[in-house]
């Protein structure tokens, strides 16, 4: 072998030496950026981190002043590994055995996100359990879990819901962003309760390395693969889950149960071709799709109110009137 291949082999070496060491960098960095927990942005004061959010602002504000108007209570839960996890809990207008399981989104907060859609739902008899996810607001946790390590949260307050409620309770699922994900990852375990009897997913991504993927292509004109594979490993060492356990697009194909899937048509954060993949890979027989015109990312609830929440108690009454039990379909 003639000296000049040798040192060739010796400066390939080195520059691919390099080139994994960049990449294993890039994992530790980008699991601390996106996946630990941060303190909590002031929503009030004006992150504004997406389009109408100043809207999205003031009808949360006003929603969790009403909210408080009502006999709420602070409620805990303790996850599978030993979390305390707290959720807010807003009772039906009416007595009920009805249970809606509402989980927010990325780096938020439940009382923020998803106090709006808890009057509309105490109106149609349901009791309201709105989640702090792990790693957000009141509940502890240093990890994000991305909906991968949620999933197995919200299936302890479906237990927490069962207790409380009888084991003749119903359950719903509704989630927003990452909350989606997290709720349809829940509805396509095979230790579901029976008590769930639906799921509406508001703008959820398709996994880990899809929602990844695209902010990097997206925003950063950075290619995913293969640095999102180093990013997963970093993600299983420290957190205990990789972004494969995050594919929400697998997990659809596994439910079910009947299921709403929301997006607004403008969303550049989570795009809608998300959702329409997601729909198209459901094997549910019963499954529905409503893509709210002109809405960003978390805006179809206040882009189009009346719409939304049409389309919502539509998907109630639906459930109400079919039996979901092994609603598989043929």
């Amino acid at each position: 072998m003639s000296v000049n291949i040798v040192n060739l082999i010796a400066v390939a070496s080195v520059i691919l030496g390099i080139i994994l060491i960049a990449m294993i960098v890039f994992g530790f960095w980008m699991f601390d950026f996106a996946l630990v927990r941060k303190p909590q942005m002031d929503f009030e004061a004006g992150d504004d981190l997406l389009p109408h959010m100043d809207v999205i602002r003031l009808r949360s504000k006003e929603a969790q002043e009403k909210i408080r108007s009502y006999n709420y209570e602070e409620i805990y839960i303790r996850s599978h590994d030993g979390l305390l996890l707290h959720a807010t809990f807003v009772p039906s207008e009416y007595f009920s055995r009805k249970v809606v399981i509402a989980v927010h989104g990325y780096n938020s907060y439940g009382m923020f996100d998803m106090s709006a859609t808890a009057a509309p739902y105490r109106g149609m008899g349901y009791n309201v359990i709105i989640v702090d996810n792990r790693a957000h607001g009141k509940s502890e946790g240093k990890f994000i879990g991305f909906g991968c390590l949620d999933r197995m949260d919200v299936l302890n307050w479906c237990r927490y819901a069962i207790q409380r409620f009888g084991k003749d309770c119903e359950i719903l699922f509704h989630g927003v962003s990452m909350g989606a994900a997290t709720v349809l990852l829940a509805s396509g375990e095979n230790c579901l309760p029976k008590q769930v009897k639906g799921v509406i997913a508001d703008c959820p991504f398709a996994g880990a390395y899809e929602e990844f993927g695209y902010i990097m292509r997206h925003n950063y004109k950075v290619p995913g693969k293969p640095l999102l594979y180093f990013v997963s490993m970093v993600c299983k060492i420290r957190a205990g889950y990789t972004f494969g356990q995050c594919s929400v697009i697998k997990s659809v194909k596994n439910i079910k149960i009947p299921v709403l899937f929301i997006h607004g048509t403008e969303d550049t954060f989570v795009p809608p071709y998300m959702t329409k993949k997601m729909y198209k890979a459901c094997r549910s027989k019963h499954k529905y799709i409503y893509m709210c015109e002109g809405a960003t990312h978390c805006y179809s609830a206040f882009y189009d109110m009346p719409t939304y929440f049409r389309k919502v108690s539509d998907f109630v009454y639906t459930i109400d009137h079919i039996d979901n039990d092994n609603d598989e379909a043929e």
